[in-house]
C-alpha cells in the first residue's frame, strides 16, 4: 500500500531550523447530479524528512486534474491548471510573473476584486542566497515562507511597498544588476558561496535612493517605498543527508516511475542519489508515494 496517494499540489513546510515538509495532495469526487466536482485537500500524516535515507518509489497513471476546477486535462499549464483556467484566472495572468506590467489601473484585470485582495497589499523586496545573490518580492508572512520555497539558505528583507506592482517595478530595476531567478542546478548541487547580504542590501538601497520611480509605469505618480529598519539575516536549514551524485532532473511518467534513495529535500525539490524532481512541476498529477 502507498504511504499516500492523490493529485499532487506542492510540499508545504514548517519552520526553518530545519525545515519540516508535508505532502499536499487532493482527491476528487464527481457529483453527476449536481454536475460538480468536489475537491478534498489533504496533507500527509508523516513528515517527508522521515523518509530521508530510505528508498522511496513514486508512480503515476499520467492522469492530471486542474488544481482549480478539478476537471481532467491532458496537459498541465503553469504547473497544474487546465487551459481554460490558465487563460482566465487572474493568478495565471502574465503580470503575476512580471508584476511591473500590472494593468489593473486600465480596467483590464481578469478579476479586479482578486487583484485588490491579492496584489494591492504590502509587499516586501528582499535579497536571498540560494544559488547566489538574487532579488525577489513576496507578500508572504513570514517572508521565510518564500525563501524556503525557492531553496534559499539565507535571506534578508530590504524594503516595503504598498502593492505587488510597486515591488515589481523596483525588482525589475534591480534585476538589471543581479539575477531575479534561482539556478536550480546550483541550488540542488550543494551549499551556495558565502555572501555578505547586509553589505549588498545597503549598497543597493543606497542606489535605489538615487533614483525616482513612478507607479503605474507611464504615469507621474511617485512610487513610495521605505527601508525595513535594522533588517536581520535569516538562515534556513534543510533536511539533507547528502547532495545528489548527479544534477539531473528526473521525469515521472506512467512508463518511468522513480525508485531511488531520498537523500534530502530543498525548496520544492526532492533530492535523490541519482537526480532531483521539482514537486511544483507535477501540480495536478496523480501520484502514489511508497517507501
Amino acid at each position: 500500500m502507498p504511504n499516500f496517494q492523490g493529485y499532487v499540489r506542492k510540499m508545504s513546510h514548517r519552520g526553518t531550523a530545519p525545515v519540516s515538509y508535508l505532502w499536499d495532495f487532493a482527491t476528487y469526487t464527481e457529483d453527476k447530479k449536481q454536475k460538480e466536482i468536489i475537491v478534498t485537500e489533504h496533507e500527509s500524516d508523516v513528515s517527508l524528512e522521515t523518509f530521508i535515507g530510505k528508498k522511496i518509489t513514486l508512480t503515476t497513471n499520467d492522469e492530471i486534474r486542474c488544481m482549480h476546477c478539478g476537471k481532467k486535462t491532458k496537459k498541465s499549464f503553469n504547473q497544474g491548471y487546465c487551459f481554460t483556467c490558465f487563460s482566465s484566472l487572474p493568478e495565471n495572468d502574465l503580470c503575476i510573473l512580471r508584476p511591473e506590467t500590472c494593468h489593473h489601473h486600465k480596467g483590464t484585470c481578469r478579476d479586479a476584486n482578486w487583484g485588490n485582495t491579492n496584489c494591492f497589499k504590502k509587499h516586501v523586496v528582499y535579497f536571498a542566497n540560494s544559488s547566489g545573490l538574487k532579488v525577489g518580492i513576496t507578500k508572504e508572512n513570514p517572508i521565510s515562507n518564500r525563501w524556503v520555497d525557492q531553496g534559499a539558505r539565507f535571506g534578508i528583507p530590504l524594503l516595503e511597498v504598498a502593492s505587488r506592482r510597486d515591488a515589481g517595478i523596483l525588482e525589475h530595476f534591480l534585476s538589471q544588476f543581479l539575477p531575479d531567478k534561482t539556478s536550480w542546478q546550483k541550488m540542488v548541487s550543494g551549499e551556495p558561496a558565502t555572501i555578505d547580504l547586509k553589505k549588498e542590501a545597503e549598497k543597493f538601497l543606497n542606489h535605489l535612493e538615487k533614483n525616482e520611480f513612478v507607479s503605474p509605469i507611464g504615469t507621474k505618480q511617485k512610487l513610495a517605498w521605505k527601508r525595513i529598519p535594522s533588517p536581520e539575516i535569516q538562515e534556513i536549514q534543510y533536511p539533507i543527508l547528502s547532495y545528489p551524485s548527479k544534477v539531473k532532473s528526473l521525469k515521472l511518467t506512467k512508463d518511468t516511475p522513480i525508485s531511488d534513495t531520498l537523500v534530502g529535500i530543498k525548496g520544492q525539490y526532492l533530492l535523490f542519489e541519482n537526480g532531483v524532481i521539482n514537486i511544483r512541476s507535477l501540480g495536478g498529477l496523480y501520484i502514489e508515494f511508497s517507501a
